[in-house]
């Protein structure tokens, strides 16, 4: 018997106890045959509750339903996600990942009754989980959250359900799934989750519970000789936990939607940047960022002033392109240091070491490229 069937024994035992405790004396008065059988049953009774704990396959206990009213659509300019309404210690929470809420100014949030949801300008971010939690003024439907998952005995292959703002329509969908595998932090499922699903629960069928939100898909289709005959799945995908020592940062609505701009500004730049070193390096110049909001001076050169017929025959061609390489050489370089220090946010700021070392790889690749 594990622990949960101990706690189970334990705890029947002493609802017993106090039952029998306030029974007149003469129940007792029982024959040794009557004791004998007594006690047979109650020890059979005892054992079908822990067997039942001890065997949870959420197969016998009653499917809850998803309470479809407490999911919230999010809704922007570009796209959207999703995010649910929870109650933690008595009060009522919008949940979704920070990556979906800092890009969320000016976005509409509303359940999908078309109840119309107000944030105030104060949120709470988890340091280490894409994860973030605003206190709303709601008196509707919510979901409940596993506290700790241990307890709940949620295991590897438990019936999950995902539903949310699947492919950002402004329409929630449902997938089914199981848990697939279960880490410190993470939760992997094989629900099929699509973008705009960032920030939907991840819904427990036999508990009734939220265990965690999706976040994140993972491309692992490059197969090496050590896992070309993997039986996982060449897609994979991923939701945080809501359970355990989870650290706050609180932070006002404003300033994560200030942060998430600025990152989001980095990321564009870094991707140009890689994109135009790449073409470079084909001896191509790619003037269709001439329009791009902070990179396009560097090709205006090549909207007039440059012979295309006379490439790098030309002088005047030469001065420009070797002034073009200068120009994306700083580029790579101009705004690391001072996007790192007004970064504040955790989260941002380990994203943004991830994407500061495609510049260092570009600028590496930079190198080799010449006309």
């Amino acid at each position: 018997m594990n622990s949960s069937g101990d706690r189970i024994v334990g705890r029947l035992g002493a609802l017993l106890l106090v039952a029998f405790s306030c029974l007149p004396v003469s129940v007792f008065a029982e024959t040794p045959e009557e004791r004998i059988a007594r006690l047979k049953l109650e020890l059979e009774m005892a054992q079908s509750a822990a067997g039942y704990v001890e065997g949870t396959d959420h197969v016998a206990a009653a499917v809850e339903e998803v309470p479809t009213n407490a999911l919230v659509i999010i809704e922007t300019e570009n796209g959207g996600g999703s995010g649910f309404i929870a109650k933690m210690k008595g009060l009522s929470f919008l949940v979704t990942n920070i990556h979906v809420l800092a890009a969320a100014r000016d976005a509409r949030f509303q359940t999908i009754d078309g109840d119309k949801i107000t944030l105030p300008d104060v949120v709470y971010l988890s340091e280490n989980r894409d994860l973030v939690i605003v206190p709303i003024e709601w008196k509707g439907a919510h979901f409940k959250v596993s506290t700790s998952l241990a307890n709940d005995s949620v295991r590897i292959g438990d019936p999950i359900t995902v539903m949310g703002n699947s492919d950002a329509t402004g329409v929630t969908t449902k997938m089914d799934g199981v848990i697939n595998g279960i880490g410190p932090e993470e939760l992997e499922v094989s629900a099929k989750f699509v973008p705009g699903n960032s920030g939907s629960p991840i819904f427990h069928e036999g508990l009734g519970v939220a265990v965690g939100l999706v976040s994140h898909m993972r491309d692992l289709s490059d197969k090496s000789k050590w896992t070309e005959d993997s039986e996982l799945a060449d897609i994979r995908r991923f939701g945080f936990r809501m359970d355990g020592a989870i650290k706050w940062q609180q932070l006002s609505l404003q300033d994560l939607y200030n942060q998430g701009e600025l990152y989001d500004r980095f990321v564009d730049r870094t991707i140009v940047l890689a994109q135009t070193v790449k073409a470079v390096q084909n001896r191509v110049i790619m003037t269709g960022f001439i329009s791009h909001e902070s990179l396009g001076y560097m090709f205006e050169h090549f909207d007039g002033n440059f012979s295309w017929k006379r490439g790098t025959g030309s002088g005047n061609n030469m001065v420009m392109l070797n002034r073009f390489l200068k120009n994306l050489e700083t580029e790579l370089v101009n705004d690391r240091q001072s996007t790192e220090e007004a970064l504040t946010v955790k989260f941002f700021n380990r994203r943004f070491q991830e994407i500061d070392s495609v510049r260092d790889y570009t600028i590496q690749e930079l190198k080799k490229a010449s006309f």
